[in-house]
């Protein structure tokens, strides 16, 4: 497939659906479903666990899905672009909805759902954008502004949704989601439109119409090594945005515990999109292998050292290495996840890419919610152990990465196109 080289325009008003996606995504993970539960009957550290680990893994499955079936389907103007707009469209909607289902603990679980829903019907047709519509090696910038768009999201999710509940003003909160997610998407559709026409790949005669569109989750064994390492590396960290309300008031004893939760998320998150963008173009010029093993590398180091020091400022600090850890990590794999797809099924590898981040997302806070629960109002005990377990899981990622390595040619292995 000839590439051609694309504007930076083009590629930050490509990503713009992320801040949306990841403003919706953060809000209701670290602000809005700690609080439908802690108003609840349920209030407890594993009720939140168990939705989010429902409501996530119900939207890693629709991910994949949507991927997948984009990969053979395109319909109305386009491949990717009709599934993000109504994808993020639904969701929308969901968000709203959701002010009137949050009563009970089935309402905020069918709520989140719905949202998870729409978001990764969007999420998985955009994810191989960076396959179809970038250059190799411009990917690693466009991982870069992705990342960028993505911690953007979740700084205002955090500075606007937390401000807004801060005053009183909930149910506004959900509608600027809403409207937030909205626009976004459309920015992303019309800046996509021009060059994602419909479309269907058919190799050698092999592949056509008839064919079932949910294939054989069968990938490439160099390929499945970077989705279990990435899935490691963010299962140490997807689920601790849900916990950080309940560390701030049980362990630091913060009066105001959502406004220390918003300070501190845009704090880190800052110091996140720097490295995003900074290591994500470097991985253009000096390979992508190396500094994925910086980044596991330095967020076990941060991790490990939280619980020496129970301290506002201390965790801050360490939590913006951990954010720049995560932020390298986040935009360099997906780089190089983009490099190692075949073009003919960008959509199914990049789905299945998104379970190590979409999955982690889903199994981390049911793992970390059930330490806690287990260790019950032994807080300090109760997140020594859960940091530290984050910590274990970088170490493992770096072990886990090594098999992409090839000595003396390119610092990762492509997958032959079978």
């Amino acid at each position: 497939m000839i590439y051609t080289k694309r504007s930076g325009e083009f590629i930050t008003l490509m990503n713009t659906v992320h801040m949306g996606t990841n403003y919706a995504w953060i809000a209701f993970e670290t602000l809005i479903i700690p609080t439908q539960i802690e108003i609840s009957a349920n209030s407890n550290t594993l009720s939140v666990g168990i939705i989010a680990a429902i409501g996530i893994s119900i939207g890693v499955l629709v991910s994949l899905i949507s991927g997948t079936v984009s990969d053979h389907f395109s319909f109305l103007w386009g491949r990717r672009g009709p599934y993000i707009l109504f994808g993020s469209a639904f969701a929308s909607i969901s968000i709203i909805l959701d002010l009137l289902i949050q009563n009970s603990f089935i309402g905020i679980l069918m709520g989140y759902i719905l949202v998870q829903t729409g978001t990764n019907v969007s999420s998985g047709a955009y994810q191989p954008l960076f396959r179809d519509l970038i250059k190799e090696d411009q990917r690693g910038f466009a991982t870069g502004i992705n990342g960028v768009f993505t911690l953007l999201g979740n700084a205002f999710g955090l500075g606007v949704s937390g401000y807004l509940i801060s005053i009183r003003f909930y149910d506004l909160s959900f509608i600027v989601m809403a409207g937030v997610l909205s626009v976004t998407a459309v920015v992303t559709t019309l800046t996509i439109k021009h060059d994602d026409l419909p479309q269907i790949f058919i190799k050698h005669g092999t592949r056509s119409r008839g064919q079932p569109i949910i294939e054989s989750l069968r990938i490439d064994r160099k390929f499945a090594s970077l989705v279990i390492a990435s899935f490691t590396f963010f299962l140490g960290l997807s689920g601790l945005s849900f916990f950080e309300m309940y560390y701030f008031k049980f362990v630091l004893l913060a009066q105001n515990p959502t406004y220390l939760v918003t300070i501190s998320g845009i704090f880190v998150l800052l110091f996140s999109a720097a490295g995003t963008a900074i290591f994500g173009i470097l991985s253009d010029k000096i390979g992508r292998l190396k500094i994925l093993f910086f980044s596991s590398l330095i967020s076990s180091i941060g991790m490990v050292m939280i619980p020496l020091y129970l301290n506002l400022i201390y965790f801050i600090f360490l939590g913006t290495i951990i954010g720049l850890g995560y932020g390298i990590f986040f935009s360099v794999s997906k780089a190089l996840a983009s490099d190692m797809s075949p073009i003919d099924r960008a959509g199914k590898y990049m789905a299945i890419y998104n379970i190590s981040v979409g999955g982690s997302a889903a199994a981390s806070p049911f793992l970390f919610g059930l330490i806690l629960n287990y260790y019950g109002h032994n807080y300090i005990t109760g997140f020594t152990v859960m940091f530290e377990t984050a910590a274990l899981f970088y170490i493992v990622s770096i072990f886990l990465l090594i098999p992409l390595r090839r000595p003396k040619t390119k610092d990762y292995i492509v997958p032959s196109v079978d």
